[in-house]
């Protein structure tokens, strides 16, 4: 249980790491799927699996209809073995419910696809209020950076 909530309209510094620093995202197929997983947990209500929510929505023709978010992304950076989001919440509970459908989702996939069990993330994720206008400009350029900050290869943040 966190001691402070999260404040509808503000903003966050969000981040994990592979337990014990492995790498979470092995190839494009892992990559994919977390971007997907990033839009698809985004809602108010639950979806169940990603596979059949899409069959679900495809079926009835309403593969864009994403009204209403948990959060909005400022930016964000996936790097092999960690990631980086600045969110605000859009909702009471908003960023905690995202990221344990987030984090229960993707930590599936994973386990399933490489035979694997137990957790993947180290412990809950982290987070940080941004509480100035300073500090949020700072952290995006941080966040989008960061996978120079690593000496990392290519981007995939935006």
């Amino acid at each position: 249980m966190r001691k402070e909530p999260f404040i509808v309209g503000q903003y966050y510094h969000i981040y994990n790491r592979g337990v014990d620093k492995r790498v979470v995202f092995k190839d494009n197929v892992d990559l994919s799927r977390f971007f997907q997983s990033m839009e698809e947990f985004n809602g108010l209500d639950p979806i169940g699996s990603i596979f059949e929510n899409r069959f679900k929505r495809r079926k009835e023709g309403n593969l864009n209809d994403r009204d209403s978010k948990l959060v909005d992304f400022v930016c964000y950076c996936l790097n092999p073995n960690h990631y980086h989001f600045i969110l605000t919440p859009l909702v009471d509970q908003g960023i905690e419910k995202f990221m344990q459908r987030l984090g229960t989702g993707f930590t599936m996939f994973f386990n399933e696809k490489y035979n694997r069990t137990g957790a993947l993330f180290q412990g809950r994720f982290k987070s940080v209020l941004i509480d100035s206008d300073e500090y949020l400009m700072y952290l995006n350029v941080y966040v989008n950076l960061n996978d120079r900050v690593h000496s990392l290869g290519g981007p995939t943040s935006k």
